[in-house]
């Protein structure tokens, strides 16, 4: 394979483009930018998962195709997500040091967390808190 430096000006018109990657941002999470946003999410009703994160966390993108399964599984439930480096009061309040955090609400209160790509702890713990209609995930 021919690295980039060694090819001629011609070679490089004629290579496909870099394209940036793509985010691993799930569009059916809703992005918590300060306290207010996390105020306003933790006091609702029902159960609510906050994922602490940030952008260069490599277990937080290994995760990512679960929390959507889970989104899938669990329609009832509010997923949120917040970046450490941009929301680091959200991350003080809830004691949040390692990535990913993810911390579950019941009515309010944190009812449980689990820190790391724990696939099977985080469904044991939003399972453990939720009280409404299941959705049998498709399988892969």
């Amino acid at each position: 394979m021919t690295s980039s430096l060694d090819m001629t000006i011609e070679e490089h018109a004629t290579s496909p483009p870099i394209l940036p990657m793509t985010s691993y941002r799930c569009s059916s999470m809703e992005e918590l930018k300060g306290l207010k946003d996390y105020l306003k999410a933790s006091n609702a009703e029902g159960t609510h998962i906050m994922e602490a994160t940030t952008t260069w966390c490599s277990q937080c993108k290994a995760i990512q195709p679960f929390v959507d399964k889970m989104i899938a599984k669990y329609p009832d439930a509010k997923f949120y997500r917040y970046d450490t480096d941009t929301a680091l009061d959200i991350a003080q309040e809830l004691g949040a040091n390692s990535m990913p955090t993810f911390h579950i609400f019941k009515d309010g209160d944190v009812r449980d967390s689990v820190t790391g790509a724990k696939a099977q702890a985080l469904e044991k713990a939003i399972s453990s808190n939720y009280d409404d209609k299941v959705v049998d995930a498709p399988s892969e």
